[in-house]
């Protein structure tokens, strides 16, 4: 057995000042203050030095890990979180994938969670394919809505879908939107410049998730409004924030480059922890940030660009990303 000593630990409904946890056989069996549990003597004493224990992080948008992608090493991707403390992962597959890329990285995603390889990954995120090709990098990929295509992607991936994304704008929305639903599978909206009553009208439909919240969102007037008013009006991620139902994802980068502070912070006054969620979007691609001087934001170690040199995804894991946003 293990002891877990001089800790802080964080539960559900509070935090335990001086704490101890008991291990056995790898599963937690006693945590409580010191005053509370009573530490053998035989036990591996570990000294955690004031430092905090908590649950380990769910990242619900996830295209890979380190080297591997979701698609083609889904195990080593989630293992890659793994030993950066994420224990619960649902992998992404993204919109510039092709249908039959999609489909096989289905398949790949399925073998490795029957396997339980490395049995953190919880299930499968479909991010499109069917957006807005105006917002989100290599988004002239987007494709139609097609329903041939979603059934046969249902078909292939099935329950293991944990949510299922598209821009509600798009012909055949409201279509594609009772189909995911009748499915009994979450419904979000991203890569999108719907207007503000499209919106609503998604919400009212069963969508319940707004994809990386300020990222890859527009207005459905364009920037024509600028001339009027000075600002962009009624963009789709303004429309997000203030609708009651979403919960928000949100990627937060040591240099603010997809949420802006002020941003952040306005996303957590309206909507609260139990809305906002942080996902880390990390993506694999062959950028390099040493090769950039320090002052140039593709030198930060966290954010992720392709090779066309368009901002895509992160390089993020869940607790830099949770060090960030405090």
């Amino acid at each position: 057995m293990k002891a877990l000593v001089n800790t802080t630990i964080v539960t559900e409904s509070n935090m335990i000042q001086n704490g101890v946890i008991l291990i056995e056989n790898g599963k937690i069996k006693a945590l409580g203050s010191s005053g509370d549990i009573i530490v053998p003597g035989d036990c591996d004493v570990i000294d955690a030095g004031g430092c905090y224990s908590g649950p380990g992080f769910v990242d619900i948008h996830c295209h890979g890990g380190g080297r591997y992608t979701a698609w083609d090493n889904p195990a080593a991707a989630a293992s890659f979180h793994l030993q950066n403390g994420t224990t619960s992962l649902t992998l992404s597959l993204a919109y510039n994938l092709s249908s039959n890329d999609t489909l096989m990285g289905i398949e790949s995603i399925r073998n490795a969670m029957s396997d339980s390889r490395p049995g953190t990954i919880n299930g499968i995120f479909l991010e499109g394919p069917f957006i807005n090709p105006l917002f989100g990098s290599s988004s002239k990929n987007a494709r139609k809505i097609n329903r041939q295509e979603y059934e046969a992607l249902y078909e292939r991936a099935g329950d293991s879908i944990r949510q299922w994304m598209y821009a509600p704008e798009l012909e055949n929305g409201d279509a594609f939107a009772e189909f995911v639903v009748s499915k009994g599978i979450p419904l979000a909206i991203g890569h999108t410049a719907a207007s503000p009553d499209i919106i609503e009208k998604a919400v009212a439909s069963g969508a319940s998730i707004c994809t990386h919240l300020f990222d890859a969102m527009g207005c459905h007037l364009g920037n024509k409004s600028v001339a009027t008013t000075g600002i962009i009006q009624e963009t789709a991620a303004d429309a997000a924030l203030t609708t009651d139902d979403l919960f928000l994802e949100i990627i937060c980068d040591s240099r603010a480059v997809h949420v802006k502070p002020a941003n952040l912070k306005l996303a957590y006054m309206c909507r609260g922890p139990e809305r906002v969620i942080l996902i880390t979007d990390h993506s694999v691609y062959k950028h390099n940030p040493s090769d950039y001087p320090e002052g140039d934001i593709r030198s930060a170690i966290d954010l992720n660009f392709n090779s066309s040199g368009e901002l895509s995804g992160s390089r993020l894991t869940m607790i830099q990303a949770v060090k960030n946003m405090k």
